[in-house]
């Protein structure tokens, strides 16, 4: 028995034949660009530009797959698609993870320090293979840890430069949007067209940021941070922090209740916003209701987001540390949500403004005061949902895959190459070392000393010190203040 190469043409039509019943190839390796928009620098058609062209929707033709004017087998095929969707992003991945895999050996990175102790007897210096770093998975892979960690490091850094922030906000796909269910064929569910679920999201979020960032909702924002992640039945959800500019921070109740409400709006003065938060801001219910909900602590017997929250006439504003208490009065307004009558105590902080206008639900915190910062951001960094358990060895690239979930959602967000997370500033790295502990790059095959011979050994904290001997102007700037005042060229 021979094993399906995933670089062949032949896997589409072969595991999928109702998908493809005239046997139509799929992507390999060696597939040219044609026609007007062929690129000069690339002659190969890539995995992922392939897969992004096949699983495009054509209106008016005959893929058409929101049944306006065509039939489209691929996007009519239910549960089928849900599966060439994951497998067609896994098989970009494994593209990915063998390039890593095969240039692990091409370089290695040792502390100076260590060639020295290398080459002084502590090893045999004819093994240059026992010299660098076990099987990685590069900072460079969008969702790894090592990727996570860095933007997490970024984001401190934004704090260090603008301060806390000031609003966590939550928001998460409503697969009853217009604009999903009006492309549905009356045959499919959302759950079915995890594409079109994911392109209207990425487009809502886009224009969420926008009021955010741009048209300044909240006030100006002086830094932003976000990260898109993706439920275990799939819907993906955004999780935005901002620091607002210091005119428009939140310092008193007054402010607090400008920007967030916890209460049940009044069904006679406002009919849709009472009917928006009664579908999609309210907790639960779990406790009395519903024991089996997944909040429901049953040893503890107590909810883990802490619902029902205490009534309060009036918001509550914590200068020194936490969350502020909104205001969550007993007005006697109550909504029946799954034969379940709840009131104020029992609805998730929200912003009227944009409950109204996106129709989904939005989680507006006000985190100003948190003291517990690092909390706020290690929680969006957190990454996408894995498997726990432990690992003997050292390779990350398969820790990292035995311990992957993927829902098809996720699969298209990656393959249209929508960003994972975004910050509003660059960040630049700036290396720390000890002197004669600056990092080497050597290529296998090469000796130890051939590589200290030609090293040169220059970083940026060597030639900070290098442009203060030389620039009597940047001697007035710390190290970390450098990259706003000069540019650093790594090709010199």
């Amino acid at each position: 028995m021979r094993t399906l190469s995933t670089r062949s043409p032949h896997i589409d039509p072969m595991v999928y034949p109702l998908l493809f019943p005239n046997g139509e190839r799929g992507w390999n390796p060696h597939m040219e660009q044609t026609g007007a928009r062929r690129t000069t620098n690339r002659q190969r058609v890539s995995i992922r530009e392939f897969m992004c062209y096949r699983l495009a929707v054509r209106y008016g033709g005959n893929n058409d797959g929101g049944g306006h004017g065509g039939f489209s087998p691929l996007h009519a095929g239910g549960f089928l698609f849900q599966q060439l969707l994951c497998d067609y992003y896994v098989r970009m991945e494994s593209e990915r993870f063998e390039y890593y895999e095969a240039h692990q050996s091409d370089f290695f990175v040792e502390a100076y320090q260590g060639l020295m102790d290398h080459i002084n007897g502590q090893h045999d210096v004819t093994r240059d293979n026992d010299v660098g770093s076990r099987v990685i998975l590069p900072a460079s892979h969008t969702a790894g840890v090592r990727f996570m960690k860095r933007r997490y490091h970024d984001a401190m850094a934004l704090v260090r430069t603008y301060g806390k922030p000031d609003l966590f906000i939550t928001f998460t796909c409503n697969p009853k949007w217009t604009e999903i269910a009006d492309n549905l064929s009356d045959a499919l569910t959302y759950i079915d067209r995890s594409d079109l679920v994911t392109r209207v999201f990425h487009a809502k979020l886009k224009a969420l940021m926008d009021d955010l960032t741009r048209r300044n909702v909240f006030g100006r924002v002086a830094a932003y941070v976000y990260t898109v992640e993706f439920q275990k039945r799939g819907l993906p959800h955004a999780h935005i922090l901002l620091i607002l500019d210091e005119r428009f921070k939140i310092r008193s109740a007054e402010d607090v209740d400008r920007i967030v409400r916890a209460d049940i709006p009044d069904p006679v003065a406002q009919p849709t916003l009472h009917r928006l938060v009664k579908t999609h801001m309210l907790h639960g219910p779990c406790g009395v209701f519903f024991r089996t909900s997944p909040c429901w602590d049953q040893e503890k017997n107590v909810c883990t987001k802490q619902y029902p929250k205490p009534y309060c006439e009036e918001t509550v504003y914590r200068a020194d540390g936490g969350y502020p208490e909104y205001r969550r009065p007993d007005n006697g307004r109550t909504v029946e949500v799954r034969r379940a009558t709840l009131d104020s105590q029992w609805v998730v902080p929200y912003n009227p403004y944009l409950t109204a206008k996106y129709n989904a639900h939005i989680n507006v915190e006000v985190c100003s005061s948190v003291k517990s910062v690092m909390y706020l951001y290690k929680y969006v960094y957190k990454g996408h949902d894995a498997a726990t358990f432990a690992v003997l060895n050292n390779n990350e690239i398969q820790s990292y895959l035995n311990t992957r979930y993927v829902s098809p959602p996720e699969a298209f967000w990656r393959l249209a190459e929508y960003e994972i997370q975004k910050q509003s500033h660059a960040v630049v790295k700036l290396p720390v070392h000890l002197e004669g502990r600056e990092p080497v790059y050597f290529r296998q095959g090469e000796l130890p000393p051939a590589v200290l011979f030609s090293a040169g050994v220059r970083t940026m904290l060597t030639e900070f010190f290098q442009l203060n001997r030389n620039d009597a102007g940047a001697r007035r700037y710390l190290y970390h203040e450098i990259p706003n005042c000069y540019v650093w060229d790594g090709r010199e």
